[in-house]
């Protein structure tokens, strides 16, 4: 011990290290001293301490070495491009997300998260439709989901098909292990890794430190568990080790698990935690002993279900492989490197205005790292959180099962998309109609690796009807159940392997130029994503290009990917991911869902949990779509280089959305058990232009103090979760008002009202919503509401004099006594 001790001393001495971190080596070298000493003579003890210490001290530095190489590379690379770029202020936030005509010729980090995802489901895509989500939310095929799990964790099923499917999924978490320590990580490989945990502290802390080390004990396998006081195994392969000297560890862990890390983390002056290239290189500090006890421990103790585990995981390294792959290793260090160019260069130029556009975008710039990250999703006060959550999932499985007939209008912005592209609008409206009925057609889709985004969750979908993170698990399952059975995640995943393939072939059309002579939109779509004149070359060679049995030509990322012949393998999977990431673009531009530029300027930097945090998700609620859809047109509209062509695109936007929003109004007064609007009047069409542009219940006030669900504008405006509480008070404070006050009261009208408007999938899933209105809420009404006929027919007159048309299925009726009058859309023209 008297060399280790000389060796740190002179260490000390000669400045190489600061006392504190001499304290910690010796503390660690003695505690390995202590457990060698339990089985070996003491000179033995210190010598293999002491070459644990070093070895240890040695895989730090090329660790360090290597992080520090791969984030000095990037910051030259943003150095390079931010002083090259034209506009240097909006290539801050085009760092996160870009937009069409930016002229960053970089990647994004969204963008780039939205491609490796797409690898995911592309390499998953067999196993998902196996064991995937059904409309429930739950497993297809729960048993052969289990085997997965068994096989992951290294414990044999007897099922050959689970083999394969887990085998897919470990070549996935190899690959993104790989791709992030090529990019500064360094995570070493592990035999049968399984799966992430995701614990509920609440539920441990519930059950207490004896209770849930009790249960936790047999199911480890120990003999992969190293002792921190050791770094050795705790027990030989197959055995356990005493109670006793297992407690200090899971001790260790317990405290870990319910203090949510602060046990052993000092504040620091860094924003969202450790970098990204620490994140994941901790050895694992639980092994279970196999797949059933990993199953049986997360049935008790886990946050998510196996599926959600297996999907999450992979999810979340595919973002810190995009943020890694942007701003480095560290991306805060990356980002903070990257406002100082983009400071700099401002503040050189002697230009006021780029000095002022550079401050606010750097304000921006730090408030997207936060969104980009999830650090921002991290609640504050979590108990709010998941309450609030709960109120918005709610609200999503009461309010919004008829959205898919607002969703029509997604045609239009495709074949409007598709002419601002120089793409044929008739061709991408055929091939949505080939993805629905041909099985020719989605099987190319599958080969080329476009797959359904609901393969892996509801995400998409959802994502344009809120910005919900933290979720109650019963009342998240009602939203997806709402969604999937509204055919809404259907419809869009259709639409956006339609818009991938169709743009994949319109590159392919444009494989005999060189990229300065492609389009000039699409054009900007490759260059925008870091796709240079070489890159190009080696996407359009024929070897790589995917061509159906009819003669069909597709530049497909993954197909291309598979059979390129001309890159090494490293190089192509980059080059794959970053037109994959330009085909994401697109995506969003066609079909917009949720740009995080748009949510991150409505939340800011709040948090779940906190008032402001809460107040703004609740206000910005079922407006994501209108949000981004907005975004995604005025960068459209910029981005078109003449004004003929900027004067062409609105005629054609407009009157596309127009056309689109009409048949949407339609389609939602016909499930709302009415006969069609007419549409020989003004107020009709300007509704339908507002329905087109994701703002449908504004609509409702044009001519009306109400919305579709009862309440005013006020609450419309202040959000769901709002108007869900006036749903709530309003009856009672009102009702009890007027009995003080000796006025008649509407208790039953009001409680059948809710009853109407607040019960979960049957009062707004479209395909049953009528019925359920006149077989339940009606029924309910005449049982508890002495003047609910003569309340109906007063509202029948309102509408048939404000918006000129009547119910074919009459309220209170037990069956419609006629079909709906689609000659009424014809007004006075009929």
């Amino acid at each position: 011990m008297a060399d280790m001790r000389k060796c740190l001393t002179d260490a000390l001495a000669a400045g190489d290290i600061d006392q504190g971190r001499a304290d910690a080596a010796r503390a660690e070298y003695e505690r390995q001293v202590a457990h060698y000493e339990r089985f070996l003579p003491r000179h033995q003890a210190e010598a293999a301490a002491a070459a644990d210490l070093k070895e240890a001290t040695r895989r730090q530095r090329r660790s360090r070495r290597h992080m520090v190489l791969n984030q000095l590379g990037k910051m030259r690379e943003i150095k390079a491009r931010l002083e090259t770029t034209p506009d240097v202020a909006t290539a801050l936030l085009d760092m996160f997300e870009t937009v069409p005509g930016s002229t960053y010729e970089g990647q994004s980090v969204r963008f780039l998260q939205d491609a490796i995802q797409a690898r995911i489901r592309a390499d998953l895509q067999d196993g998902l439709r196996a064991y995937g989500q059904n409309v429930l939310g739950r497993s297809r095929d729960p048993v052969i989901l289990r085997n997965v799990v068994r096989e992951l964790h290294g414990q044999d099923s007897g099922s050959d098909i689970a083999k394969a499917y887990a085998a897919s999924v470990r070549k996935v978490q190899g690959w993104q292990r790989q791709k992030m320590n090529a990019l500064g990580g360094d995570i070493g490989e592990l035999a049968d890794y399984g799966l992430r945990h995701t614990h509920d502290a609440r539920a441990i802390e519930d059950a207490g430190f004896d209770a849930w080390a009790s249960r936790i004990f047999d199911k480890l396998d120990w003999s992969r568990i190293d002792d921190f006081s050791t770094g050795r195994p705790f027990a030989p392969e197959g055995k356990t080790p005493s109670k006793a000297a297992a407690r200090a560890f899971l001790e260790d862990v317990y405290r870990g698990i319910t203090t949510r890390g602060w046990d052993n983390r000092e504040p620091a002056m860094t924003f969202g935690g450790a970098a990204m290239y620490r994140k994941r290189d901790e050895p694992r500090r639980l092994h279970f002993r196999d797949g059933d006890a990993w199953w049986d421990y997360n049935a008790e103790f886990g946050m998510s279900d196996p599926l959600a585990s297996m999907l999450g995981q992979l999810d979340v390294q595919a973002r810190d492989i995009a943020l890694m792959q942007v701003f480095g290793p560290n991306p805060t260090a990356g980002l903070e490197y990257a406002t100082q160019v983009a400071t700099r260069r401002a503040e050189v130029s002697g230009n006021s205005r780029l000095k002022e556009g550079v401050d606010q975008r750097v304000k921006r710039a730090r408030v997207l790292l936060a969104h980009a990250s999830g650090a921002v999703n991290q609640a504050e006060h979590e108990g709010w959180a998941r309450f609030f959550s709960g109120i918005r999932h709610l609200n999503v499985a009461t309010k919004l099962g008829s959205a898919t007939l607002s969703a029509v209008s997604d045609l239009a912005t495709i074949s409007t998309a598709a002419t601002v592209m120089r793409g044929h609008p008739g061709n991408m409206l055929s091939r949505v109609v080939g993805q629905v009925a041909s099985s020719a057609s989605r099987e190319d889709a599958q080969r080329m690796g476009f797959v359904a985004e609901t393969l892996m969750s509801i995400a998409s979908t959802s994502a344009r009807l809120t910005n919900d993170v933290v979720a109650n698990d019963t009342l998240s399952r009602l939203s997806g159940f709402t969604i999937r059975a509204s055919g809404l995640g259907v419809w869009t995943d259709t639409l956006r392997v339609a818009v991938q393939m169709e743009t994949a072939g319109h590159l392919a059309s444009q494989a005999g130029l060189a990229l300065g002579d492609v389009d000039g939109m699409l054009q900007n779509l490759l260059r925008r994503h870091g796709i240079t004149e070489a890159d190009w070359d080696a996407l359009r060679a024929p070897d790589g290009r995917y061509v159906t049995d009819g003669g069909a030509d597709f530049i497909s990322p993954f197909w291309w990917l598979e059979h390129q012949t001309a890159l090494p393998r490293a190089e192509a999977e980059d080059l794959a991911l970053r037109l994959q990431a330009a085909l994401a673009d697109q995506v969003e531009l066609f079909i917009p869902s949720k740009r995080m530029r748009a949510t991150a300027a409505v939340r800011g930097d709040t948090r779940p949990g906190t008032f402001s945090g809460e107040l703004l998700q609740s206000t910005g609620g079922f407006k994501n779509y209108a949000f981004s859809f907005t975004m995604g047109q005025i960068a459209i509209f910029k981005a078109i280089p003449t004004p003929l062509g900027k004067a062409k695109y609105l005629a054609v936007m407009g009157s596309s959305t127009l056309v689109m929003g009409a048949l949407a109004l339609q389609l939602k007064e016909l499930a709302k058990g009415r006969d069609p609007r007419p549409m020989d009047e003004a107020k009709f069409w300007l509704a339908a232009e507002i329905q087109a542009g994701g703002l449908g219940i504004f609509s409702d006030f044009l001519f009306s103090e109400k919305n579709r669900f009862g309440g005013g504008i006020e609450q419309t405006l202040a959000g769901p979760v709002a108007g869900f509480a006036g749903d709530v008070i309003r009856p009672i404070v009102a009702n009890t008002t007027a009995a003080i006050e000796g006025n008649e009261t509407y208790f039953g009208r009001d409680a059948a009202n809710f009853f109407r408007y607040n019960t979960p999938i049957f009062s707004s899933l479209w395909p049953g919503r009528v019925a359920f209105d006149r077989l339940a809420a009606d029924q309910l009404q005449l049982m508890l509401d002495p003047g609910a006929r003569d309340a109906w027919r007063r509202q029948e007159r309102n509408r048939e004099r404000t918006y000129g048309n009547r119910t074919w299925w009459d309220r209170g009726a037990a069956a419609p006594d006629r079909a709906p009058d689609i000659t009424n859309a014809l007004g006075d023209l009929q």
